[in-house]
Protein backbone atom coordinates (compact mmCIF):
# COMPACT_ATOMS: atom_id res chain seq x y z
CA UNK A 1 0.00 0.00 0.00
CA UNK A 2 1.82 3.53 -0.96
CA UNK A 3 1.93 6.31 1.33
CA UNK A 4 -0.31 8.09 -0.90
CA UNK A 5 -3.22 5.42 -0.72
CA UNK A 6 -2.75 5.87 3.01
CA UNK A 7 -3.41 9.47 3.20
CA UNK A 8 -6.10 9.10 0.85
CA UNK A 9 -8.09 6.67 3.04
CA UNK A 10 -7.62 8.59 6.53
CA UNK A 11 -9.70 11.18 6.42
CA UNK A 12 -12.69 8.70 5.33
CA UNK A 13 -11.60 6.71 8.24
CA UNK A 14 -11.79 10.10 10.56
CA UNK A 15 -14.89 11.05 9.22
CA UNK A 16 -16.83 7.47 9.78
CA UNK A 17 -15.65 7.48 13.58
CA UNK A 18 -17.12 10.92 14.02
CA UNK A 19 -20.34 10.94 12.24
CA UNK A 20 -20.88 7.04 14.11
CA UNK A 21 -19.88 9.06 17.68
CA UNK A 22 -22.57 11.87 16.42
CA UNK A 23 -25.52 9.26 15.67
CA UNK A 24 -24.80 7.10 18.46
CA UNK A 25 -24.88 10.72 20.59
CA UNK A 26 -27.74 12.24 19.20
CA UNK A 27 -29.24 8.39 20.01
CA UNK A 28 -28.48 7.81 22.87
CA UNK A 29 -30.40 11.04 24.03
CA UNK A 30 -33.20 10.33 21.99
CA UNK A 31 -33.78 6.71 23.54
CA UNK A 32 -34.94 7.65 26.59
CA UNK A 33 -37.74 9.80 25.78
CA UNK A 34 -39.29 6.65 23.97
CA UNK A 35 -39.05 4.89 27.15
CA UNK A 36 -40.63 7.57 29.73
CA UNK A 37 -43.52 7.73 27.10
CA UNK A 38 -43.83 4.29 26.90
CA UNK A 39 -43.88 4.57 30.69
CA UNK A 40 -45.82 7.20 31.24
CA UNK A 41 -46.44 10.63 31.73
CA UNK A 42 -45.27 13.51 34.09
CA UNK A 43 -47.84 15.50 35.73
CA UNK A 44 -47.20 18.69 37.15
CA UNK A 45 -48.81 19.88 40.54
CA UNK A 46 -49.59 22.51 40.41
CA UNK A 47 -48.21 22.99 36.80
CA UNK A 48 -50.57 21.09 34.70
CA UNK A 49 -53.24 20.36 37.40
CA UNK A 50 -54.11 22.25 40.87
CA UNK A 51 -54.52 20.53 42.90
CA UNK A 52 -53.16 15.94 43.88
CA UNK A 53 -56.52 15.05 43.35
CA UNK A 54 -57.44 16.69 40.34
CA UNK A 55 -53.81 15.45 38.62
CA UNK A 56 -55.33 11.76 40.18
CA UNK A 57 -58.06 11.67 38.48
CA UNK A 58 -56.39 12.63 35.64
CA UNK A 59 -53.43 9.96 35.60
CA UNK A 60 -53.10 7.00 33.89
CA UNK A 61 -51.23 3.35 34.90
CA UNK A 62 -47.47 4.34 34.48
CA UNK A 63 -48.33 8.31 35.26
CA UNK A 64 -46.07 10.19 37.66
CA UNK A 65 -47.51 12.79 39.43
CA UNK A 66 -44.84 15.66 40.61
CA UNK A 67 -45.63 17.72 42.99
CA UNK A 68 -44.15 21.10 43.34
CA UNK A 69 -42.44 22.21 47.00
CA UNK A 70 -45.43 23.56 49.31
CA UNK A 71 -47.84 22.90 51.43
CA UNK A 72 -50.73 20.08 50.83
CA UNK A 73 -53.87 19.98 53.21
CA UNK A 74 -53.84 15.89 52.80
CA UNK A 75 -57.21 13.94 53.34
CA UNK A 76 -56.04 12.56 49.87
CA UNK A 77 -57.56 9.27 48.33
CA UNK A 78 -56.40 7.22 45.76
CA UNK A 79 -58.84 5.32 44.47
CA UNK A 80 -58.98 1.68 43.52
CA UNK A 81 -59.77 2.43 39.46
CA UNK A 82 -56.27 4.46 39.55
CA UNK A 83 -53.55 1.80 39.97
CA UNK A 84 -49.83 1.92 38.51
CA UNK A 85 -49.54 5.53 39.26
CA UNK A 86 -46.28 7.11 41.42
CA UNK A 87 -47.17 10.32 43.33
CA UNK A 88 -43.70 12.07 44.39
CA UNK A 89 -42.39 15.19 45.17
CA UNK A 90 -39.61 17.24 43.86
CA UNK A 91 -38.13 17.40 47.73
CA UNK A 92 -38.76 15.49 50.75
CA UNK A 93 -38.82 17.83 53.12
CA UNK A 94 -40.33 20.97 51.27
CA UNK A 95 -43.26 19.18 49.78
CA UNK A 96 -45.18 19.01 53.01
CA UNK A 97 -49.16 17.34 53.63
CA UNK A 98 -49.89 19.35 57.23
CA UNK A 99 -52.95 17.52 58.82
CA UNK A 100 -53.23 20.49 61.07
CA UNK A 101 -54.35 18.29 64.25
CA UNK A 102 -58.04 17.92 62.19
CA UNK A 103 -57.40 15.83 58.83
CA UNK A 104 -57.51 12.30 59.62
CA UNK A 105 -54.51 10.51 56.95
CA UNK A 106 -52.03 12.39 53.72
CA UNK A 107 -52.81 9.95 51.68
CA UNK A 108 -54.70 6.62 51.38
CA UNK A 109 -53.86 4.60 48.76
CA UNK A 110 -57.00 1.68 47.39
CA UNK A 111 -55.34 1.03 44.28
CA UNK A 112 -52.55 -1.37 43.28
CA UNK A 113 -49.28 -0.60 42.57
CA UNK A 114 -49.17 2.98 43.61
CA UNK A 115 -45.76 4.38 45.03
CA UNK A 116 -45.44 7.28 47.10
CA UNK A 117 -41.96 8.94 47.09
CA UNK A 118 -40.03 11.94 48.60
CA UNK A 119 -42.36 13.77 50.80
CA UNK A 120 -43.41 14.57 54.50
CA UNK A 121 -46.44 14.19 56.17
CA UNK A 122 -47.58 15.65 59.56
CA UNK A 123 -49.85 16.88 62.55
CA UNK A 124 -52.65 13.89 61.17
CA UNK A 125 -55.17 12.38 63.84
CA UNK A 126 -54.66 9.13 62.51
CA UNK A 127 -51.79 8.27 59.51
CA UNK A 128 -49.24 9.54 57.73
CA UNK A 129 -49.34 7.35 54.23
CA UNK A 130 -51.55 4.47 54.01
CA UNK A 131 -52.35 1.75 51.50
CA UNK A 132 -55.54 -0.42 52.28
CA UNK A 133 -56.27 -3.97 50.71
CA UNK A 134 -53.92 -3.88 47.98
CA UNK A 135 -51.61 -5.81 45.56
CA UNK A 136 -48.57 -3.86 45.23
CA UNK A 137 -47.56 -1.10 46.94
CA UNK A 138 -43.91 1.53 47.57
CA UNK A 139 -43.24 4.04 50.10
CA UNK A 140 -39.62 5.47 49.78
CA UNK A 141 -37.87 8.54 51.03
CA UNK A 142 -40.89 9.60 53.53
CA UNK A 143 -40.72 10.90 56.67
CA UNK A 144 -44.05 11.46 59.09
CA UNK A 145 -44.24 13.00 62.50
CA UNK A 146 -46.36 13.44 64.80
CA UNK A 147 -49.48 11.62 64.07
CA UNK A 148 -52.49 9.63 66.04
CA UNK A 149 -51.99 6.16 65.14
CA UNK A 150 -49.46 4.61 62.51
CA UNK A 151 -46.81 6.95 60.65
CA UNK A 152 -46.43 4.70 57.40
CA UNK A 153 -49.31 1.64 56.96
CA UNK A 154 -50.33 -1.21 55.43
CA UNK A 155 -53.02 -3.70 55.53
CA UNK A 156 -54.29 -6.41 54.06
CA UNK A 157 -51.67 -5.28 51.63
CA UNK A 158 -49.53 -7.53 49.65
CA UNK A 159 -46.13 -7.55 47.70
CA UNK A 160 -44.40 -4.10 48.77
CA UNK A 161 -41.67 -2.15 49.70
CA UNK A 162 -40.92 0.37 53.10
CA UNK A 163 -37.44 1.70 52.68
CA UNK A 164 -35.65 5.00 53.46
CA UNK A 165 -37.89 6.58 55.55
CA UNK A 166 -38.32 7.86 58.92
CA UNK A 167 -40.98 8.40 61.21
CA UNK A 168 -41.39 9.83 64.36
CA UNK A 169 -44.28 10.86 67.58
CA UNK A 170 -46.18 7.91 66.20
CA UNK A 171 -49.35 7.07 68.71
CA UNK A 172 -49.37 3.38 67.63
CA UNK A 173 -46.42 2.29 64.72
CA UNK A 174 -44.30 3.99 62.98
CA UNK A 175 -44.30 1.29 60.58
CA UNK A 176 -47.03 -1.18 60.19
CA UNK A 177 -47.26 -4.19 57.69
CA UNK A 178 -50.37 -6.38 59.15
CA UNK A 179 -53.21 -8.61 58.36
CA UNK A 180 -51.24 -10.55 55.28
CA UNK A 181 -50.38 -13.98 54.64
CA UNK A 182 -47.74 -13.90 52.57
CA UNK A 183 -47.02 -10.89 52.70
CA UNK A 184 -44.35 -10.49 50.43
CA UNK A 185 -42.61 -7.26 51.77
CA UNK A 186 -39.32 -6.45 52.77
CA UNK A 187 -39.10 -3.11 54.68
CA UNK A 188 -35.56 -1.59 55.25
CA UNK A 189 -33.14 1.13 56.00
CA UNK A 190 -35.93 2.91 58.10
CA UNK A 191 -35.75 4.95 61.22
CA UNK A 192 -38.72 4.86 63.92
CA UNK A 193 -38.23 6.71 67.11
CA UNK A 194 -40.41 8.48 69.99
CA UNK A 195 -43.49 6.16 68.50
CA UNK A 196 -45.43 3.63 71.04
CA UNK A 197 -44.02 0.86 68.97
CA UNK A 198 -41.27 0.77 66.02
CA UNK A 199 -42.89 -1.74 64.07
CA UNK A 200 -45.62 -3.58 64.88
CA UNK A 201 -47.14 -6.53 62.41
CA UNK A 202 -50.60 -7.87 63.39
CA UNK A 203 -50.75 -11.22 61.81
CA UNK A 204 -48.46 -10.57 59.38
CA UNK A 205 -45.84 -13.17 57.60
CA UNK A 206 -44.52 -14.93 54.93
CA UNK A 207 -41.51 -13.59 52.93
CA UNK A 208 -41.70 -10.58 55.38
CA UNK A 209 -38.38 -9.19 55.94
CA UNK A 210 -37.61 -6.02 58.30
CA UNK A 211 -33.94 -5.39 58.38
CA UNK A 212 -31.10 -2.98 57.96
CA UNK A 213 -33.34 -0.38 60.23
CA UNK A 214 -32.71 1.65 62.88
CA UNK A 215 -35.61 1.42 66.00
CA UNK A 216 -34.44 4.14 68.82
CA UNK A 217 -36.06 5.74 72.06
CA UNK A 218 -39.79 4.26 71.28
CA UNK A 219 -41.71 2.87 74.15
CA UNK A 220 -41.40 -1.08 71.95
CA UNK A 221 -38.78 -1.43 69.10
CA UNK A 222 -39.95 -4.51 66.94
CA UNK A 223 -43.33 -6.23 67.78
CA UNK A 224 -44.91 -8.62 65.57
CA UNK A 225 -47.86 -10.02 67.13
CA UNK A 226 -50.94 -12.23 67.32
CA UNK A 227 -54.49 -11.30 67.54
CA UNK A 228 -57.70 -12.45 66.22
CA UNK A 229 -59.20 -9.13 64.75
CA UNK A 230 -61.19 -10.04 62.48
CA UNK A 231 -58.98 -10.26 59.43
CA UNK A 232 -56.21 -12.10 58.22
CA UNK A 233 -56.48 -15.35 61.26
CA UNK A 234 -53.62 -15.26 63.61
CA UNK A 235 -51.18 -16.79 64.35
CA UNK A 236 -48.06 -14.37 63.04
CA UNK A 237 -45.96 -16.38 61.50
CA UNK A 238 -42.40 -16.26 59.31
CA UNK A 239 -40.90 -13.37 59.23
CA UNK A 240 -37.77 -12.36 58.80
CA UNK A 241 -35.82 -9.96 61.47
CA UNK A 242 -32.40 -9.00 60.73
CA UNK A 243 -29.31 -6.94 60.81
CA UNK A 244 -31.63 -4.20 63.15
CA UNK A 245 -30.24 -1.59 65.07
CA UNK A 246 -33.16 -1.56 68.62
CA UNK A 247 -32.04 1.25 71.33
CA UNK A 248 -33.27 2.48 74.60
CA UNK A 249 -36.76 1.30 74.48
CA UNK A 250 -38.81 2.54 77.05
CA UNK A 251 -36.25 4.58 78.18
CA UNK A 252 -37.94 8.27 77.21
CA UNK A 253 -41.75 9.17 77.08
CA UNK A 254 -43.50 8.34 73.88
CA UNK A 255 -47.56 8.87 72.76
CA UNK A 256 -49.65 5.82 73.32
CA UNK A 257 -53.00 5.07 71.73
CA UNK A 258 -52.50 1.56 71.36
CA UNK A 259 -52.96 -1.43 74.30
CA UNK A 260 -49.76 -2.93 72.82
CA UNK A 261 -47.59 0.27 74.06
CA UNK A 262 -48.43 -2.14 77.23
CA UNK A 263 -45.25 -4.30 76.27
CA UNK A 264 -43.10 -1.01 77.41
CA UNK A 265 -39.37 -1.38 77.77
CA UNK A 266 -39.38 -4.37 75.16
CA UNK A 267 -36.58 -4.10 72.39
CA UNK A 268 -37.33 -7.13 70.24
CA UNK A 269 -40.90 -9.15 71.40
CA UNK A 270 -42.11 -11.70 69.80
CA UNK A 271 -45.73 -12.02 70.97
CA UNK A 272 -47.69 -15.50 69.94
CA UNK A 273 -45.57 -15.96 67.03
CA UNK A 274 -44.61 -19.27 65.19
CA UNK A 275 -41.59 -19.68 63.01
CA UNK A 276 -39.95 -16.19 63.11
CA UNK A 277 -36.27 -15.50 62.23
CA UNK A 278 -34.80 -13.25 64.93
CA UNK A 279 -30.97 -12.90 63.41
CA UNK A 280 -27.95 -10.52 63.95
CA UNK A 281 -29.87 -7.78 65.92
CA UNK A 282 -27.99 -5.10 67.69
CA UNK A 283 -30.28 -4.18 70.67
CA UNK A 284 -29.32 -2.21 73.66
CA UNK A 285 -30.58 -0.26 76.74
CA UNK A 286 -34.06 -1.67 76.97
CA UNK A 287 -36.24 -1.10 80.36
CA UNK A 288 -37.15 -4.33 80.44
CA UNK A 289 -36.19 -7.34 78.14
CA UNK A 290 -34.16 -6.93 74.99
CA UNK A 291 -35.33 -9.86 73.16
CA UNK A 292 -38.33 -11.84 74.50
CA UNK A 293 -40.95 -14.70 73.39
CA UNK A 294 -44.10 -14.73 74.93
CA UNK A 295 -47.50 -15.81 73.82
CA UNK A 296 -50.48 -13.51 73.40
CA UNK A 297 -53.58 -13.34 75.24
CA UNK A 298 -57.05 -12.34 73.68
CA UNK A 299 -59.85 -12.79 75.36
CA UNK A 300 -60.42 -16.47 76.02
CA UNK A 301 -57.57 -17.79 73.71
CA UNK A 302 -53.80 -17.82 73.96
CA UNK A 303 -51.57 -17.87 70.73
CA UNK A 304 -48.38 -19.79 72.11
CA UNK A 305 -45.06 -18.93 70.68
CA UNK A 306 -43.15 -21.99 69.08
CA UNK A 307 -40.70 -22.85 66.19
CA UNK A 308 -38.94 -19.64 66.50
CA UNK A 309 -35.11 -18.88 65.92
CA UNK A 310 -32.96 -16.33 68.14
CA UNK A 311 -29.50 -16.40 66.46
CA UNK A 312 -25.93 -14.50 66.06
CA UNK A 313 -27.87 -11.11 68.23
CA UNK A 314 -25.96 -8.84 70.59
CA UNK A 315 -27.98 -7.82 73.33
CA UNK A 316 -27.23 -5.59 76.81
CA UNK A 317 -28.21 -3.74 78.87
CA UNK A 318 -31.54 -4.96 79.26
CA UNK A 319 -33.12 -3.52 82.88
CA UNK A 320 -34.80 -7.26 83.19
CA UNK A 321 -33.60 -9.69 81.13
CA UNK A 322 -31.15 -9.51 77.92
CA UNK A 323 -33.13 -12.66 76.62
CA UNK A 324 -36.33 -13.80 77.95
CA UNK A 325 -38.87 -16.67 77.34
CA UNK A 326 -42.47 -16.96 78.99
CA UNK A 327 -43.98 -20.32 80.30
CA UNK A 328 -45.37 -22.09 79.06
CA UNK A 329 -43.74 -22.02 76.02
CA UNK A 330 -44.13 -24.13 72.53
CA UNK A 331 -42.10 -26.60 70.92
CA UNK A 332 -38.71 -26.14 69.08
CA UNK A 333 -38.14 -22.16 69.88
CA UNK A 334 -34.63 -21.69 69.84
CA UNK A 335 -31.58 -19.44 71.29
CA UNK A 336 -28.33 -19.90 69.16
CA UNK A 337 -25.07 -17.68 69.44
CA UNK A 338 -26.26 -15.13 70.92
CA UNK A 339 -24.07 -12.29 73.00
CA UNK A 340 -26.16 -11.41 76.02
CA UNK A 341 -25.68 -11.61 80.11
CA UNK A 342 -28.99 -11.83 82.01
CA UNK A 343 -31.19 -14.95 80.20
CA UNK A 344 -34.52 -15.99 81.76
CA UNK A 345 -34.34 -19.02 81.88
CA UNK A 346 -30.72 -19.58 82.10
CA UNK A 347 -31.11 -22.32 79.67
CA UNK A 348 -31.59 -19.57 77.19
CA UNK A 349 -27.73 -19.72 76.25
CA UNK A 350 -28.16 -22.46 73.69
CA UNK A 351 -29.88 -24.86 71.80
CA UNK A 352 -34.08 -25.32 71.19
CA UNK A 353 -36.16 -25.77 74.20
CA UNK A 354 -39.00 -28.48 74.74
CA UNK A 355 -42.85 -27.25 74.80
CA UNK A 356 -43.68 -25.49 77.69
CA UNK A 357 -40.45 -24.22 79.05
CA UNK A 358 -39.75 -20.71 80.14
CA UNK A 359 -39.80 -18.25 82.63
CA UNK A 360 -42.94 -18.19 84.93
CA UNK A 361 -41.82 -14.54 86.17
CA UNK A 362 -41.86 -13.47 82.48
CA UNK A 363 -45.07 -14.80 81.93
CA UNK A 364 -46.34 -13.17 85.23
CA UNK A 365 -45.48 -9.66 83.81
CA UNK A 366 -46.57 -10.12 80.51
CA UNK A 367 -48.58 -13.13 79.35
CA UNK A 368 -51.85 -10.32 79.67
CA UNK A 369 -54.58 -8.90 78.05
CA UNK A 370 -53.54 -5.79 76.04
CA UNK A 371 -55.29 -3.69 78.18
CA UNK A 372 -53.84 -5.23 81.80
CA UNK A 373 -50.78 -4.56 79.79
CA UNK A 374 -51.09 -1.16 80.54
CA UNK A 375 -51.62 -0.89 83.91
CA UNK A 376 -49.34 0.96 86.19
CA UNK A 377 -47.97 2.60 82.85
CA UNK A 378 -47.52 6.39 84.09
CA UNK A 379 -49.46 8.87 81.58
CA UNK A 380 -48.31 9.21 77.90
CA UNK A 381 -47.47 12.72 76.49
CA UNK A 382 -49.71 13.55 73.00
CA UNK A 383 -48.09 12.78 70.14
CA UNK A 384 -48.91 16.47 69.51
CA UNK A 385 -46.25 17.73 71.36
CA UNK A 386 -43.11 15.48 70.11
CA UNK A 387 -40.12 16.77 68.48
CA UNK A 388 -40.03 17.99 65.05
CA UNK A 389 -37.10 15.52 63.76
CA UNK A 390 -34.24 17.05 61.75
CA UNK A 391 -33.82 17.37 57.88
CA UNK A 392 -33.83 13.91 55.92
CA UNK A 393 -31.84 12.92 52.64
CA UNK A 394 -34.23 13.58 49.72
CA UNK A 395 -34.34 11.45 46.89
CA UNK A 396 -32.58 11.82 43.54
CA UNK A 397 -34.84 12.08 41.15
CA UNK A 398 -34.95 10.62 37.33
CA UNK A 399 -35.12 12.95 34.98
CA UNK A 400 -38.30 13.79 33.75
CA UNK A 401 -39.40 13.69 29.41
CA UNK A 402 -38.88 17.39 29.36
CA UNK A 403 -35.62 17.41 31.18
CA UNK A 404 -34.61 14.95 28.50
CA UNK A 405 -35.73 16.49 25.97
CA UNK A 406 -33.96 20.03 26.91
CA UNK A 407 -30.58 17.87 26.67
CA UNK A 408 -31.22 16.23 23.29
CA UNK A 409 -31.89 20.01 22.26
CA UNK A 410 -28.61 21.36 23.38
CA UNK A 411 -26.79 18.24 22.35
CA UNK A 412 -28.09 18.43 18.79
CA UNK A 413 -27.19 22.48 18.82
CA UNK A 414 -24.02 21.40 20.14
CA UNK A 415 -23.44 18.82 17.61
CA UNK A 416 -24.95 20.39 14.24
CA UNK A 417 -21.50 22.77 13.48
CA UNK A 418 -19.70 18.86 13.99
CA UNK A 419 -22.03 17.73 11.54
CA UNK A 420 -21.82 20.09 9.04
CA UNK A 421 -17.57 19.36 8.93
CA UNK A 422 -18.30 15.67 8.18
CA UNK A 423 -20.33 16.81 5.53
CA UNK A 424 -17.86 18.92 4.34
CA UNK A 425 -15.24 16.15 4.69
CA UNK A 426 -17.32 14.18 2.91
CA UNK A 427 -18.02 16.69 0.27
CA UNK A 428 -14.22 17.31 -0.39
CA UNK A 429 -13.61 13.67 -0.53
CA UNK A 430 -15.68 13.09 -3.32
CA UNK A 431 -14.00 15.74 -4.89
CA UNK A 432 -10.80 14.21 -4.87
CA UNK A 433 -11.88 10.82 -5.72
Amino acid sequence: MTERFRRRIRPRRHVATHAALLSLLVASLAGPIGSSAADGRTLQVPGDHATLEAAIAASQTGDVILLAAGTYPGGVVVPEDRPGITIRGVDRNSVVFDGEHNRRTAIEVEADDVALENMTAHSFVENGFYWDAVEGFAGRYLTVWNVGLYGIYAIESRDGVMEHSYVSGAGDAAFYIGECYPCDAVLRDLTATLSAVGYSGTNAGGNLVVEDSLFEANAVGILPNSYDVGLEPPPQREAIFRRNVVRGSGSVPTPRQTPLGGFHGIGIGITGGVDNLVEANEVSGSTRYGIVLVATVDRTTTFSVSGNRVTGNRVSGSGTADLALAAPSGADNCFEGNQASILDPPELASGCLPAGAGSDAVAAELMLPPPALLEGLPDAPPYTEMPAPPPQPTMTLPRTGLAIELVLVVAIAVAAPLLVVVGLLLAKRRRRT
